[in-house]
């Protein structure tokens, strides 16, 4: 049975590329924004039972996730009765459980909306963790995109010589790209304060010698750039050479670009899972594998 693939305005770069590489219709849906600020969505077209809505949950993430809901109600509404959800960023998923009395599981709240409008299952790229794609309550799949940021890091300017992690949670991702590319590895381990969120140490586990050295900073999400600002200023300290910064999510808020750039990092490389002026490579490879998975289990069960 054939799917259909279905961008919101945030994401046509990304959506073109999954509907090409599958070899599936591509639509757009219709939007605008009323003068008041509130989404208008509208399907410009019947597209059957099957479909596949790629819709990132940022810019804004408030009225992307609204734009998400409506437009998986017109689907619903126009006869569609299996939605898969891809979300290139998958925004709230930091709140994947109760921190502190009173906090809600922001990601149950989210999949239980998706799930009244018809949404079966959930694609992230990199969510935040495993609890939180297990928090929505829906069939979801996390795609991990090592691969895409190991050719981002390849592709770099200048040939990097140690990959650093700039805390503990990072150190997977970034050893993994370190041991294929047989480079360095450097691991930060952070304290971040539970009520502001801001980062109050940092410091490295493990001294590495980077004197001079061309060195990547690789983490899922650069927000403020805080973390890697402060990570990036001791290893200028420690008499580092050139400093990139690569990422899957370049959210980059709250004037990062201009603390990054005052602490010694000279470019920042995110992927299009957030289609900004950062976005330097694509995660469609991996997005494809897991539809591709997806559609020949798909096809398997109507067997």
């Amino acid at each position: 049975m054939r799917r259909v693939i279905l961008y919101g305005p945030y994401s046509s770069s990304i959506g073109h590329e999954l509907a090409e590489a599958l070899g599936q219709k591509k639509v757009g849906f219709v939007t605008k924004i009323f003068p008041d600020g509130e989404s208008y969505i509208r399907l410009p077209e019947s597209v059957g039972e099957q479909t596949v809505v790629v819709n990132t949950l940022f810019p804004d993430q408030d009225k992307r996730f609204v734009e998400t809901l409506l437009m998986c109600d017109s689907l619903t509404r126009n006869g569609a009765d299996e939605i898969t959800l891809v979300t290139p960023y998958l925004a709230y998923a930091r709140q994947d459980k109760v921190f502190l009395n009173g906090e809600p599981i922001a990601l149950k709240a989210l999949g239980s909306a998706l799930s009244c409008v018809g949404v079966k299952k959930l694609v992230a790229v990199e969510a935040h963790s495993q609890e939180a794609i297990e928090a929505l309550g829906l069939e979801a799949i996390n795609v991990k995109v090592n691969q895409s940021l190991c050719g981002a890091v390849q592709a770099l300017p200048q040939r990097p010589h140690v990959v650093v992690a700039p805390d503990e949670k990072a150190s997977f991702r970034a050893k993994e790209i370190a041991d294929k590319l047989g480079l360095e590895l450097m691991v930060f381990s952070k304290y971040r304060d539970r009520d502001t969120g801001e980062v109050k140490k940092i410091e490295p586990l493990k001294p590495v010698d980077v004197k001079e050295k061309v060195v990547v900073l690789v983490d899922d999400i650069i927000s403020s750039g805080e973390s890697i600002a402060k990570a990036s200023v001791i290893l200028k300290s420690l008499g580092a050479g050139a400093i990139y910064a690569v990422c899957v999510h370049a959210l980059m808020v709250k004037n990062a670009e201009q603390r990054l750039r005052d602490s010694g990092v000279l470019s920042v490389f995110g992927s299009n899972t957030v289609e900004n002026e950062f976005a330097k490579f694509s995660v469609a490879k991996e997005l494809t594998s897991a539809l591709k998975l997806d559609r020949d289990q798909l096809s398997q069960s109507v067997i």
